[in-house]
C-alpha cells in the first residue's frame, strides 16, 4: 500500500490491507465516516467507538493522512 492513503476517501479494503489493521477495524472507520461525515483531523478518529488503542499508531506508521495532513 502506498503512503498518503487519505482516511476520508480510503475504502474498507484499502484500510484492512494495511499491516496492523483488520476488516473489523476498517469497517469501524468507514462506518463512522459515513455516519458522521469526513474527518477534520486526527483527533476525530479518537471518537470512533471500539477502535483498538493501537489502530491510530498503525495508521500513522503507514503514512495515512486526514485531509492531506500527516499525523
Amino acid at each position: 500500500m502506498s503512503n498518503n492513503l487519505d482516511l476520508n476517501i480510503a475504502t474498507e479494503q484499502q484500510i484492512a490491507s494495511l499491516q496492523g489493521m483488520n476488516k473489523d477495524t476498517a469497517r469501524k472507520i468507514v462506518d463512522f465516516r459515513n455516519q458522521n461525515g469526513q474527518f477534520d483531523g486526527w483527533e476525530d478518529l479518537k471518537g470512533i467507538p471500539g477502535l483498538p488503542a493501537n489502530a491510530l499508531e498503525a495508521l500513522k506508521h503507514h503514512g495515512c493522512t486526514v485531509k492531506g495532513m500527516a499525523a
